[in-house]
């Protein structure tokens, strides 16, 4: 999930073009045009998307719920063929042995049971006969089960796509809607309380350079003068 505030780069310029109708407002455009207004548009434009991320943080709510949108509503990447995974072809062995016991054992169950119940109205080979009806009996209640259990798979997928009909998929209208309501409240929130202070705010004076100080000079004085070193004055012959 992306941070708060943190806008993804698709939505960088639609911070813009929020930013361009803030600037256009009424209170907003009069208050730039006054001759005492401390601040130009420019200046104004140029605070606000250095400072997007924390205004977009006002409309943090919104913008969570156009994202989880945007996400469930991204189509599936598309490729090559798909090729199925050990679990769907499980899933598709079960749902074909789901269907196929019932059928295989309700026949297993009638013929055992027709074959054995004929023996038996015969007289002839009575301990086959029974074996049959006993097989037959065991077959149907497989069956039975088989067709129960068959039953409840079929219970359960039904309410799998009732669930998923009761919570469709986002539609382009819910997904534009959110996407205005973002932009609604990034501009109510965000941006015009934003621009309406820094109004008050002048620009911030840029750094003057010192001047340069004059290079020192190698050989000055330390405050007092050097002593004349003159020559010794000789006597006169006189």
């Amino acid at each position: 999930m992306n941070e708060p505030g943190h806008l993804e780069a698709v939505d960088k310029t639609d911070f813009e073009h929020t930013l361009h109708v803030a600037l256009n407002t009424p209170d907003i455009r009069e208050a730039l045009q006054k001759p005492t207004a401390q601040v130009t548009a420019e200046q104004l434009r140029a605070r606000a998307l250095t400072a997007a991320d924390t205004i977009a943080a006002e409309a943090a709510t919104e913008y969570a719920a156009l994202l989880w949108l945007r996400t469930a509503a991204a189509p599936a990447p598309t490729g090559g063929p798909r090729q199925p995974t050990p679990a769907t072809a499980g899933n598709g062995l079960l749902a074909a042995l789901a269907v196929l016991t019932p059928v295989l054992s309700a026949a297993a169950a009638a013929i055992f049971l027709l074959l054995g119940y004929g023996l038996q109205l015969a007289g002839a080979q009575q301990p086959l006969a029974i074996a049959l009806i006993r097989a037959g009996w065991v077959a149907g209640a497989v069956a039975v089960l088989a067709a129960a259990a068959a039953g409840a798979a079929l219970v359960i997928t039904a309410a799998r796509h009732r669930a998923t009909f009761r919570n469709p998929q986002p539609d382009a209208a819910s997904l534009a809607q959110a996407h205005a309501a973002w932009r609604q409240a990034l501009l109510e929130r965000g941006l015009l309380p934003f621009l309406r202070r820094e109004l008050h705010q002048p620009p911030t004076p840029a750094p003057q350079s010192r001047p340069a100080s004059p290079p020192a000079q190698r050989n000055a004085s330390p405050g007092y003068s050097s002593p004349d070193f003159t020559g010794p004055s000789l006597p006169s012959r006189d």
